[in-house]
């Protein structure tokens, strides 16, 4: 049985995931799959030699910090919005950079009641580097999905 004493971590069950963004328009989105917020520091090997013994001693480091992606899925709505904010983003069209929330939406606790927001992350500086519609075949009846990735400067669960 697990364990259900107070400020004991559960893991999430989500039922959806919102991202909203501001700045010159403002607009949210919902997505079915959240593919993977990804924060990487890539380790560097550092040789250098013992001062006593001369003695090689290996140690990995700090190296190259890559900017954090956020990739998300949903149903194709029709409206274009990300689209077009990825062809800004094409453009290098300064503007393209926004901030945001992402919000993890856990299952209404009554039918008719609004989805608890679960856990939130900001995106800070996010575009949209890639955009992703479809692998679908004419006459199938499944749903058209777009893949998102976000790039930001920075992904952070409190807001700065």
């Amino acid at each position: 049985m697990a364990d259900t004493k107070p400020g004991t971590p559960v893991a999430l069950s989500a039922a959806a995931f919102k991202v909203s963004f501001t700045g010159s328009t403002h607009f949210d989105a919902y997505f079915s799959e959240l593919s993977g917020i990804t924060s990487e520091v890539e380790p560097v090997e550092y040789i250098a030699a013992d001062s006593a013994t001369g003695e090689p001693i290996m140690t990995k480091q700090f190296g190259k910090v890559k900017p954090p992606t956020v990739t998300l899925k949903r149903g194709v709505d029709g409206s274009g919005t990300i689209f077009g904010w990825h062809e800004m983003a094409r453009n290098m069209v300064g503007a393209a950079r926004l901030p945001g929330t992402l919000e993890i939406l856990g299952h209404p606790e009554s039918a008719g009641a609004e989805r608890p927001v679960l856990a939130t992350y900001y995106l800070h500086e996010a575009w949209p580097s890639k955009v992703e519609v479809g692998n679908l075949k004419a006459g199938a009846s499944e749903i058209v999905l777009e893949t998102v990735t976000f790039t930001c400067s920075k992904v952070t669960t409190t807001p700065l």
